[in-house]
């Protein structure tokens, strides 16, 4: 259910509408002045609401929908009840999302610079900025245009913002140069000190961490994540990553672009990854290790050898899913076999 509390009703949009933000053509026999009104998933819309069917678990839902409008892919079409309107797209669920944007376009309170924040006076903050109350910006900062910087935020000195980035509330940053268009949760640590030591009989020595941040463009971080700065190197984020909340990157880790890391990985010291890697939930990556592009990491996995291109592992230590499916068939039988 979206609550109006928390997200303003939008202004009914015609199928018309809906149809040139998307960039198709309105299907001749439907009526391009039809009013919508919001979006719903498909167990809970009605007549005036927009859905999507992009997952086969949710079949039956799309056969019952009352939705009035509903995104489906070609194959799926056969399955919409007769009185839902059905636009046939390639992908639903990103049509959807952009139907779900223009509907509730995001808002931020654009009441400037507050006087209860702190900006060194070194520091550079571009044009249209909002500096919330308690934000900290140290010296020699740079923050560009169209940025948000949320209640209690600390940017620490030298940083570098490029445009339009969103920092939530409680966000600190540090020794870090951030892209274009990114985006960071609430409470999220990027640019602190690694857990950088050196261990022997003598005790433990603390290492200095002198590297920085990378961030590329248009990468979004999770609530609680921690990005730590290279000790010597760089720690790296590609363009167009995706880190979930209560994420972990150590010291010299590179991820590649477009790579998404879902909540409660961790990546230990020097580890690469390539491009589009997915590491699902829980998984732990030890260090300098080499993933390849396309790696596919199942939940909970273990990983502590490189892994060539597009290649899926599972288990723990993880092994190529093929052989982790036969290792799991393999102990369930052996356990049959003992009662």
């Amino acid at each position: 259910m979206i609550d109006s509390r928390f997200f303003k009703k939008p202004t009914p949009l015609s199928l018309e509408q809906i149809c040139h933000h998307l960039g198709i053509v309105v299907p001749n026999e439907y009526d391009k002045n039809k009013q919508f009104e919001s979006v719903a998933v498909l167990a809970a819309a009605g007549a005036q609401d927009v859905s999507c069917y992009n997952n086969a678990k949710y079949l039956e839902e799309l056969k019952h929908t009352k939705a009035g409008l509903c995104l489906v892919t070609a194959e799926a079409a056969a399955h919409v009840p007769e009185s839902t309107l059905c636009l046939i797209v390639d992908h639903p669920y990103r049509f959807f999302g952009k139907i779900a944007a223009l509907f509730y376009p995001s808002s931020v309170n654009h009441q400037g610079i507050s006087d209860l924040s702190f900006i060194h006076p070194t520091a550079k903050v571009g044009r249209n900025c909002v500096i919330s109350a308690f934000a900290v910006i140290e010296a020699d900062v740079v923050v560009a245009d169209d940025c948000f910087i949320g209640p209690n935020c600390v940017i620490q000195k030298g940083t570098s913002l490029g445009n339009n980035c969103h920092l939530d509330a409680h966000v600190t940053v540090g020794c870090a140069i951030i892209g274009n268009h990114v985006y960071i949760k609430p409470g999220a640590r990027i640019g602190q000190p690694g857990f950088g030591f050196h261990m022997d009989e003598k005790g433990h020595f603390d290492i200095p961490q002198l590297g920085r941040v990378i961030i590329g463009d248009h990468v979004h971080i999770g609530a609680n994540t921690t990005i730590d700065r290279g000790s010597f190197a760089d720690t790296v984020i590609g363009k167009g990553v995706r880190i979930d909340n209560l994420v972990q990157i150590a010291h010299n880790v590179e991820v590649g672009d477009n790579s998404v890391l879902v909540a409660q990985v961790g990546i230990a010291g020097s580890t690469k990854l390539g491009k589009f890697v997915i590491a699902a939930g829980q998984v732990g990556i030890a260090g300098h290790l080499k993933i390849g592009n396309g790696v596919k990491i199942a939940a909970q996995s273990g990983l502590m050898r490189d892994v060539a291109d597009k290649e899926t592992v599972a288990g723990s230590p993880a092994v190529p899913v093929r052989d982790w499916h036969k290792q799991t068939i393999a102990l369930s039988r052996l356990i049959k076999n003992q009662k």
